[in-house]
């Protein structure tokens, strides 16, 4: 069955290719001939024959810019371009603006049976798909095209006469469609226009604004724009021209008649990668035209500048010159721009150099890691005692530094104040004179940053082809103003300071103008990287003042005096700083530096033991103007942080005001790492205070020990300097801890209930006595921390020394 199967298929295979063979045999090329395609212009507007035809009136006026739309098809094939043009009243095809190239016969890209449609030519040329459009399209390097895909095309009709007058002006336009196997289409689709144009106007300034017959600069960039004309188009300027003369004082045109030329903004010179911009132009020294001074060399105007500009619309006609389009100014030599550094802006991160609590005194978002669970935000650098900026070295540090120039912010709040080192307000990019005390805006822009770092041009292998000299011989790197480095840096792998410990690092900045000069004193940011000191090979006693201001609460003389005294049997080195000093011995940052960070850690590492005191119960600590909600521990909590972390030891003496001082200002709530090495638990009502005055229940008249080797010290309530403990016999001014992390070396004694002057009663004995007063905390790296909820300044002098011998020997003094 199988067997027959096999025959009854392969005598019917046969007798198919026979049938093949004698149907094929003797016959070439298609069976049917192609069929050319069809197109017709769907779009309302303009008039053809079938208008004609049907009576429709073929007077209407339009507007010049005219959307066109067609369609086309093939009945057996497909459509796969199309070509297009536009022809004058005399049937000459035309360029017109948005197709400026038209095809002829001898470019070779008219098909022959399209000549043979139409021997004109005259047919847009197109990029080819993928070419580089920045090349010309009038080059027969560039590949090109007539065919196109669009189905409609945005035609701006001729409307004006030689003179740039509207005119009305009668027009045409043809379509044709080609098909896959190249056959066009016989019928030229095409709609005949009578278009018009309302006359355009111009205003003409500067990118910086109109200087309206103020100084300027020997370098700016005028700023034209297009108005009037059909509300109902797009504005979209043909050209902008512009003359520039110069008058008297009075106004009268001095410059040769001759010389009055009509300069197209076409014509400028741009910088390599900028992109043309027809509506602006640089005028400068070296500019064609250029720029000339308007002064003597004694400073005496003798001169004015004056500008005259105007517009050509798509259509061909010309704005007349206006009020609005005409612009006086003096240009004067000795403008430069100013360079700064924001010190806002400019931050640290590193094993050495963090914060652990965010800031929340700026707009800036600050760089965060998370280390072991735990934030970590960059931070500014410290100032130190000699004014430097600093931080400690790790190999991991980097720096983020950022700069601009004075006038790139206004203060939202007043818009005429500039701000010069807070870039937080209205950015305007307004460029003005270093050396002026009235901030003169010279109506200029920054163009380049030269940006130096470490005696030599930044490293920036990308611009490795953009460093420059300067007349002195220095190299920079010459950076645009827009360029991918922008206006900020990260510096990273900083060397190992040197044996002396220190490594001298120094970045620079200096901003070009429009004129091409160059900030004569560019910004410097200059700082040192301290090597990390072990505590091993640490030495001496810190004793920071905070006790501000000076009052019978704190008075200065004695306080100070006080504290050296504590160290009378120590025989090192004792060095005492005030940050209420004025003599500049403790120098606090300025506003640009974020914070009012008055301690540094490279100062602080130096020492064995560090004392803080604020022993003024009548304020929190160092009050810092313009920010006046800043106070004590929120200015220096992160460098004792920094500090015990590298394992330092800290002696803290404080008033009822500690909490306060601790939990002030920062976003997050708390100075949690700093309580943690004092002690204190990171919770609510950790730190509670005896009285709200020293007044105020004045129950507290010593400190007991409550560990072997800690002597009691007494509150001096004979000759205290404050008149008020010795009449009250005891003061309320304290801090207690209902807990302690660390050791409780100190309770609360209270006065007893029968004690003759200010007794507590037998409920607030039983609340405030033996309460924790004193802890020390023994921190992972080593270090320790001694918390005083009591002033030690008020306290009796040789119980307090006792207690600081105690002390200085824990800590390997």
């Amino acid at each position: 069955m199988q067997m027959k199967s096999f025959r009854l298929l392969s005598i019917m295979l046969m007798m198919l290719s026979v049938m093949l063979i004698v149907t094929g045999c003797g016959k070439s090329g298609t069976r049917f001939g192609n069929i050319a395609p069809e197109i017709q212009i769907t779009s309302f507007e303009g008039w053809d024959s079938t208008y004609v035809a049907a009576g429709y009136d073929t007077t209407l006026v339009y507007s010049f810019h005219q959307r066109i739309y067609w369609h086309a098809w093939d009945k057996d094939g497909i459509v796969t371009g199309y070509a297009f043009r536009v022809l004058d009243d005399n049937g000459v095809p035309i360029a017109t603006p948005g197709y400026e190239s038209i095809a002829s016969a001898g470019d070779n890209l008219i098909p022959q049976n399209l000549l043979d449609l139409d021997p004109r030519g005259g047919w847009i040329i197109h990029y080819v798909p993928g070419e580089d459009e920045t090349n010309s399209l009038d080059s027969p390097e560039t590949k090109r095209t007539i065919w196109t895909a669009q189905k409609y095309a945005e035609i701006n009709f001729p409307a004006s006469d030689a003179a740039g007058n509207p005119l009305q002006r009668a027009s045409r336009f043809e379509v044709v469609a080609i098909d896959n196997r190249g056959a066009i289409s016989s019928n030229l689709a095409w709609r005949n226009f009578a278009t018009t144009s309302i006359r355009p106007t111009c205003a003409l300034s500067t990118t910086k604004g109109n200087p309206d017959n103020k100084t300027v600069g020997a370098g700016l960039k005028l700023s034209f724009s297009m108005g009037g004309g059909d509300p109902a188009l797009p504005v979209i300027p043909f050209k902008y021209d512009f003359q520039i003369m110069k008058t008297d004082l009075a106004g009268n045109v001095i410059t040769p008649p001759e010389s009055l030329v009509w300069i197209d903004t076409k014509t400028q010179t741009v910088e390599e990668g900028e992109l043309l911009q027809i509506n602006q132009f640089l005028l400068n020294l070296n500019s064609t035209p250029r720029l000339s001074y308007d002064f003597d060399a004694n400073g005496n105007a003798i001169t004015k500048t004056r500008v005259i500009a105007r517009v050509t619309d798509r259509s061909g006609v010309v704005s007349i010159p206006d009020p609005y389009s005409v612009m006086t100014f003096q240009v004067k030599n000795g403008y430069s721009p100013k360079t700064l550094i924001y010190g806002t802006k400019t931050y640290a991160m590193g094993d050495n150099h963090y914060d652990e609590w965010g800031d929340s005194t700026t707009p800036e978002v600050l760089p965060v890691q998370i280390t072991q669970g735990s934030p970590r935000w960059a931070s500014p650098l410290f100032k130190d005692l000699e004014n430097k900026y600093t931080a400690v070295y790790s190999p991991n540090l980097k720096l983020w530094v950022r700069w601009g120039w004075y006038g790139e912010f206004v203060d939202s709040q007043t818009p005429d104040s500039y701000n010069k080192d807070y870039p937080y307000g209205k950015k305007v990019d307004v460029v003005l004179d270093r050396n002026s005390e009235t901030d003169v805006n010279y109506f200029s822009e920054i163009t380049y940053f030269w940006v130096r770092y470490d005696n030599d041009a930044y490293d920036f292998p990308p611009y490795a082809h953009l460093r420059t000299q300067d007349a002195n011989g220095k190299w920079w790197l010459r950076i645009p103003v827009n360029s991918v480095i922008k206006q900020s840096i990260l510096l990273t792998g900083f060397p190992i300071p040197p044996e002396s410990g220190i490594g001298e690092h120094v970045f620079e900045v200096a901003c070009e103008d429009l004129q091409g000069v160059v900030d004569p004193v560019p910004a410097e940011y200059r700082f040192y990287l301290h090597k990390l000191i072990p505590p091993s090979a640490r030495n001496g006693v810190l004793v920071v003042d905070d006790d501000f201001p000076n009052s019978s609460y704190s008075p200065q003389a004695f306080v100070h005096a006080f504290y050296d005294s504590l160290f009378a049997d120590y025989s090192g080195t004792v060095r005492l700083i005030d940050q209420s000093a004025s003599d500049g011995s403790f120098v606090g940052d300025t506003y640009s530096d974020r914070r009012y960070r008055q301690l540094a850690v490279s100062d602080l590492q130096k020492y064995k033991l560090v004392i803080y005191h604020n022993d003024n119960s009548n304020h929190a600590g160092q009050k810092d103007t313009p920010a006046p909600s800043q106070e004590g521990f929120v200015n220096v909590a992160d460098a004792l942080s920094m500090y015990m972390k590298l394992g330092g030891n800290l002696v803290v003496s404080h008033t009822s005001r500690l909490n306060q001082a601790l939990t002030e200002n920062p976003s997050t709530g708390q100075l949690r790492t700093i309580k943690s090495f004092m002690g204190i638990p990171d919770e609510a009502g950790s730190i509670l205070a005896l009285g709200t005055s020293i007044i105020n229940n004045a129950f507290f008249y010593k400190a007991v020990a409550n560990e072997t080797g800690f002597n009691d010290v007494a509150l001096n309530v004979t000759t205290n300097f404050n008149s008020t403990v010795n009449s009250r016999k005891g003061m309320g001014a304290i801090s207690y801890f209902p807990e302690a992390s660390g050791d409780v070396i100190y309770k609360l004694g209270c006065k007893p209930v029968d004690f003759p002057t200010s007794p507590p009663t037998a409920d607030q004995f039983a609340q405030y006595n033996n309460q924790i007063v004193g802890i020390r905390n023994t921190n992972p790296t080593g270090g320790k921390a001694y918390t005083f909820g009591f002033p030690l300044s008020y306290m009796v002098y040789n119980d307090a020394k006792t207690m600081m011998n105690k002390i200085r020997s824990e800590c390997g003094l």
